[in-house]
């Protein structure tokens, strides 16, 4: 494949050593249908996905085969911000920033019904932090310790460049554990049936679009919040605001487009037992280290 140009080089140029790969980063309606080879075919099952990445294979699967993605019950996705900072850009997270056509292809069809999705977006993922001391070796970069596991050697050689970024933009001395959060989810409610939460944990249903054409806001997970009082209002969520619109016009908002009412809204994971509790987990899991 040949690397393309795009909203995306600059964030790959950021780190040392990726400048040169083959890339091809292609928005989502660009890719061709192809059909899917899948055991999903074969047996009677239904399964849940856990993308910690763009989720542009999951909406090209759906919009290619639609009957073999409806064995999918629910998506536990790594991704959005919704009342946080980007981290990409100030209004969106990198997951969404670089498919936003994908990840709303993904929501829309969430809001018909067709599988539900559990997100754990910048709000919740941010706040989870283990130190780089945890996971860099004290001997890295000067003097690397031979008598280290191939692990311990990988983290401490590939973490040391992340720490100088995070350090460069004034941030804690600590990996931030966005992608593990969603991966712990998903592994503590594996023996629960749907809408069951684990002890510490809790979710909650939100609407919301992203934005895809957006010169300062691609990426971004807009929430209607016209008429709320406060943050924490939002018209998607309250009914009476929702209930409002221009007499005689119907369910309209005043651009003239159509308000429709989801029949299932994204599940925003909004509590977790606590990062100290993913720290010593990880750190034993991955490891063998007590804390």
């Amino acid at each position: 494949m040949s690397r393309t140009t795009g909203p995306l080089d600059s964030f790959w140029s950021t780190f040392r050593g990726f400048a040169h790969l083959p890339l091809s980063l292609h928005a989502f309606p660009q890719l061709p249908p192809t059909p899917l080879d899948s055991p999903f075919l074969v047996y009677p099952v239904h399964v849940t996905l856990g993308p910690l990445t763009p989720v542009t294979n999951l909406a090209h699967a759906l919009r290619a085969d639609p009957t073999t993605f409806s064995r999918v019950k629910s998506v536990i996705w790594m991704g959005g911000a919704l009342d946080h900072p980007g981290n990409t850009s100030p209004t969106a997270e990198f997951n969404c920033f670089a498919d936003p056509y994908a990840a709303q292809a993904i929501l829309d069809a969430v809001n018909a019904g067709a599988f539900q999705i559990i997100l754990a977006p910048l709000d919740i993922t941010t706040p989870h932090r283990v130190p780089f001391d945890d996971l860099i070796h004290p001997s890295y970069p000067d003097n690397p310790d031979p008598s280290l596991t191939p692990l311990k050697h990988l983290t401490s050689a590939m973490l040391g460049r992340v720490r100088g970024l995070q350090a460069s933009f004034g941030l804690p001395d600590a990996m931030e554990m966005h992608d593990p959060v969603a991966v712990w989810y998903a592994i503590a409610h594996a023996h629960l049936p749907a809408h069951q939460n684990e002890k510490g944990w809790a979710v909650r249903g939100r609407q919301f679009k992203v934005e895809r054409v957006g010169e300062l806001t691609r990426g971004m997970c807009v929430v209607d919040r016209r008429g709320g009082e406060g943050a924490g209002g939002t018209r998607t969520e309250d009914k009476e605001l929702a209930d409002n619109h221009i007499p005689g016009e119907g369910k309209r908002d005043r651009d003239g487009s159509e308000v429709k009412q989801a029949k299932n809204e994204a599940k925003i994971i909004t509590n977790t037992p606590g990062s100290e509790v993913l720290r010593k987990l990880l750190l034993k899991r991955v490891f063998g280290t007590d804390v």
